[in-house]
């Protein structure tokens, strides 16, 4: 037998079980939605083309320049991906392809100070 679902309960139990649903399948495919982000401040670099490339975006007009260092599956050597021109806004620079990324940070050049990084992020 249908019944109909009302009132405020009824609708937030409907919202609960389709949010649980669709994270349950979000997680289930995983492999499918992987992909690496990283940030410093507005400043991103993402993994793109299944985390093969990586774009680096300077998104602030600074005259910063910014930084995404990676490394690739079974590498233990750092890449770097430099846009030098701090023009920002949504400037992007990206690497050509390869082994898939492990881990990024995007980092942005300080003038007369220490480079701001961001947390490394890692591919999931």
């Amino acid at each position: 037998m249908m019944t109909r679902i009302t009132g405020r309960a009824g609708r937030l139990a409907v919202a609960v079980a389709g949010a649980t649903l669709a994270l349950g399948l979000s997680v289930g495919s995983g492999p499918a939605w992987a992909y690496i982000e990283a940030w410093q401040g507005d400043d991103n670099a993402k993994g793109f083309e299944g985390d093969r490339r990586l774009r680096v975006c300077d998104m602030e007009a600074d005259t910063n320049a910014v930084e995404g260092e990676y490394f690739r599956v079974y590498d233990n050597d750092s890449s770097h991906l430099w846009d030098k021109n701090g023009a920002g806004p949504d400037n992007c620079v990206k690497t050509g392809a390869g082994a898939i990324l492990n881990k990024i940070r995007v980092c942005e050049q300080q003038f007369a100070k220490p480079d701001a990084c961001g947390s490394w992020a890692y591919r999931i």
